[in-house]
């Protein structure tokens, strides 16, 4: 296992295993340290050693080398009950451990944890809000809302599994001149069709009306240059944006989408119907995809219902001296005098508000109503500089809690061309996307199980389909720009999400078999490999831990598979069932905990662990 050669805080994971043992580097550390504040690490292989303790931090107060306190410290400390020696390696403490005693206690904690086995209460006391998705309602959920669900998802979870207190949320972006042109667009050309009489999910029938004013709108454009004799090659980009505007503040459309607009913020009771209306299909569409990948929400804002708000806020910044105005009337926040950053326009000339005059009251909203001691928005790397304006924004104002907000940057993520088309031939659309795993996943199961039909095929496919697009886009790092491709994700060998079930399953299995057994006092595991995959299982709670904390999934992503890979190994090379005893009980209560290791891995990932491949 790469996670058992590469140096690595473990304590967390040992800290009640081996509690015992940092009491007692703690205390031959001459009151440098508590027994909480001892750190383990995993020394490089070569050594021999199985855990170390780096001496560089008693250097100061012992007003020694490093290797000179790891020697003394050495001839100390005496062997305990876990501990079989340790020995001075330069300025590291190696320890040698007593295998058989610590497979027992791994073993058995695993089997009598209270909480679920890699949970903690480290958070306990912080209440945390996530933001993520946050879509549009004149479009469908697409390719880039599943990556950002995927990801807000599985933070959330691993938060909660240390303690911390989740609130997940997202904004819906329900007001604007988007919205407007769906609007428009249907009570042109909608003729009282409604997705009940086409048969459409209603966020797919509001998109189709989106597209429809779009290529009404290019019609308009292309007619427009015409009658303007304009060939649109032969401009310069500073030309072509001069052009546009021309056409936007001519087009019948668009000053069509312009009136609807303002009339739906002068409260015209006619638009607001309507807008209710669309607005109402589009939300019953999401709530079936979300329940598809499994998605909810603790409480959803809107900004038809903020949009105004934070005016208050950025106006008393002024008055304080925070906030300038510029000559034409405009409110910048100063951010180049505090940071590198740009001034941020936060206000118009004419008084009315922007993005980031809603999103400085959302953000107050939230600390307001839940009391939060952390708040992260699941938001695209395209947004990366706004995020940095507004989070510098609202320390220039003030905000204790400005110092705790969090932007889950997310690189973007493409199909390799040719693998699907959208109905819109721009963006994947996420149902096609579940749509198009589902049925790669019944395609891989008929290989396997010519028997399984009906219900039960279409159920486990759907799992497996979705269990290979959130692991595809957890494995990688958060910041990479990934290409994901359906085909591969599938697969059952390799670095997916459906190995790590099938891996599930196949231990399940052996278990179903076994029918019960006991627990071992001392187990019997003297292969090395054994020895591999009982560390693993030892590191579990502290791979959790980090990858909480450094809100990065895919720390979980690759030791689950590196575990995995591991125990696929022991499993070809050495019998369970067919082993005598007191083999076959030890090799057992290592593959349970080795299924509890999975189970409760996936499980914070997102994904739905399966007994049955």
């Amino acid at each position: 296992m790469k996670a058992l050669t590469e140096s690595s805080i473990v304590g967390r994971a040992i800290e009640d295993i081996f509690r015992p043992t940092a009491a007692a580097v703690a205390a031959a550390s001459r009151g440098a340290l508590t027994a909480s504040e001892v750190v383990l690490v995993l020394p490089p292989p070569h050594t021999g050693a199985d855990l170390a303790f780096e001496c560089f931090k008693l250097a100061r107060p012992w007003k020694m080398n490093p290797a000179a306190i790891a020697r003394e410290m050495a001839a100390e400390l005496a062997p305990d009950e876990l501990v079989a020696r340790f020995d001075p390696a330069g300025p590291y403490l190696n320890l040698r451990l007593r295998r058989d005693a610590v497979a027992a206690a791994v073993l058995r904690a695993v089997a009598e944890s209270a909480e679920p086995y890699g949970h903690s209460q480290r958070q306990q006391g912080e209440v945390v809000m996530m933001e993520y998705v946050s879509p549009n309602t004149n479009k469908p959920l697409h390719l880039g809302h599943i990556r950002n669900a995927v990801i807000g998802r599985a933070v959330a979870n691993l938060l909660a599994a240390q303690g911390a207190r989740l609130h997940r949320t997202d904004i819906i972006n329900d007001r604007g001149i988007h919205i407007a042109k769906s609007m428009i667009a249907y009570r042109r050309w909608g003729d009282g069709e409604t997705p009940e009489t086409t048969g459409e999910k209603g966020d797919h029938f509001v998109g189709r009306y989106y597209v429809r004013f779009e290529q009404e709108l290019h019609k308009e454009r292309q007619a427009w240059r015409e009658r303007q004799g304009i060939d649109r090659s032969a401009l310069d980009e500073m030309e072509a944006k001069e052009l546009e505007a021309r056409f936007v503040a001519e087009s019948r459309l668009m000053t069509e989408a312009r009136e609807v607009l303002k009339r739906w913020e002068a409260q015209d009771e006619e638009v607001r119907t309507l807008w209710r209306t669309m607005n109402g299909w589009v939300y019953a569409g999401f709530d079936e995809t979300y329940r598809r990948l499994g998605i909810g929400f603790d409480r959803h804002y809107y900004e038809s219902e903020i949009y105004q708000h934070g005016r208050e806020i950025i106006l008393d910044a002024v008055e304080k001296g925070l906030f300038e105005r510029t000559e034409d009337g405009a409110i910048v926040a100063p951010l180049s005098r505090h940071t590198r950053l740009q001034d941020k326009v936060v206000l118009r000339s004419d008084g009315t508000g922007l993005y980031i005059t809603q999103d400085v009251y959302l953000a107050t909203l939230k600390f307001k109503e839940f009391g939060l001691t952390r708040s992260l928005y699941c938001i695209a790397s395209e947004q990366d500089f706004y995020m940095k304006q507004l989070f510098a924004t609202l320390r220039l104002l003030g905000f204790p809690w400005a110092e705790q907000l969090h932007h889950l940057s997310y690189g973007m993520v493409y199909l390799p061309e040719g693998k699907m088309k959208s109905r819109e031939g721009k963006v994947v659309d996420a149902d096609d996307l579940i749509r198009k795993m589902t049925e790669l996943a019944v395609d891989a199961l008929r290989e396997r199980h010519t028997e399984l039909e009906g219900a039960e095929l279409s159920s486990r496919a759907l799992k497996i389909g979705l269990a290979a697009m959130s692991f595809h886009f957890l494995v990688v790092g958060r910041d990479t720009e990934t290409l994901f491709d359906p085909e591969s994700s599938i697969a059952f060998e390799g670095k997916t999400g459906p190995y790590l079930q099938y891996a599930h399953a196949r231990v399940a299995s052996i278990l179903r078999k076994a029918g019960s057994y006991e627990l071992p006092a001392s187990p019997v595991l003297r292969e090395d490999i054994e020895w591999r995959i009982l560390f693993g299982i030892m590191l579990f709670p502290s791979t959790v831990a980090e990858a909480a904390e450094e809100y990065d999934p895919s720390r979980l992503c690759n030791y689950l598979i590196e575990l995995a890979q591991t125990f696929n190994t022991f499993y070809h090379d050495h019998p369970v069932l067919a082993a005598d005893e007191p083999v076959r009980s030890s090799r057992l209560a290592l593959v349970s905990a080795f299924r509890t290791v999975v189970h409760n891995g996936l499980l914070l990932l997102g994904i739905e662990p399966l007994d049955e491949m």
